[in-house]
């Protein structure tokens, strides 16, 4: 009877100790499954939506850089000044996803500028423009409003972007701190870059604006509006 109780005892041990082992291991499991999981931002985006709302905002943003580039190209065409211009533009003519930063930005912002400066004193020599160089004005302009457009646009998606991707760092994974904190970077870098484009972008329209006006050339049907948004 004894060794009956101690048999019943033992196999009794054995079953709660396997019951326990697996308890132990689903846990394990599903702790497993957590940690690969991607973890969401306090808002409910995860770390893909934020990465595919960064390639989206950068692509735009490189788009509109592009449009600026053509711009200024194709107005310095129009007053002969071509080849110094593209000289000017090599920098910006460069930019890729890779070099969103303050600092390369910049450096194309101001290479645009600095263009923009040699069209504008060959522009203000220039009274009686030719027929070709009007039309190409006429293509500067309608490249420059796309251009600005496309930042004016971006200016609500890049706000909202920082926004959700700072509040993610405090709900990151380790394994996603480092992708969210990048991300959080090119927001900041966009938002601070954006007004500062426009305004250069927004000049260089309202001077050609005043050009094409004084030299019978046609202008966007939307430049007037662009100049207006702030």
């Amino acid at each position: 009877m004894i060794k009956k109780i101690v048999m019943l005892s033992v196999v009794g041990f054995m079953v709660l100790g396997s019951s326990a082992a697996f308890a132990q291991f689903g846990s394990l499991k599903g702790l497993a499954g957590a940690v690969a999981k991607p973890v969401a931002a306090a808002n409910g985006v995860s770390t893909a939506d934020l990465t595919t709302s960064r390639g989206t905002a950068v692509s735009t943003y490189l788009a509109a850089s592009q449009d600026l580039a053509l711009s200024l190209e194709k107005a310095g065409e129009a007053f002969g000044v071509k080849k110094e211009v593209l000289e000017k533009l090599a920098v910006v003519q460069s930019l890729k996803e890779g070099n969103i930063n303050d600092k390369d930005l910049e450096k194309a912002r101001q290479s645009s500028a600095e263009a923009q400066a040699i069209i504008k004193e060959k522009m203000s020599a220039t009274t009686a423009p030719s027929v070709e160089a009007k039309a190409l004005m006429a293509e500067s302009m309608i490249h420059l409003a796309d251009g600005i457009q496309k930042e004016t646009g971006l200016v609500p998606a890049v706000a909202s972007l920082s926004t959700q991707a700072q509040s993610a760092v405090s709900s990151a994974s380790p394994m996603e701190m480092l992708k969210v904190k990048d991300i959080a970077g090119t927001a900041l870098t966009l938002v601070s870059a954006i007004p500062k484009d426009l305004k250069l972008s927004k000049d260089i329209l309202g001077m050609y604006m005043t050009y094409a006006k004084a030299n019978n050339i046609s202008t966007p049907s939307n430049a007037t509006n662009l100049l207006k948004e702030e």
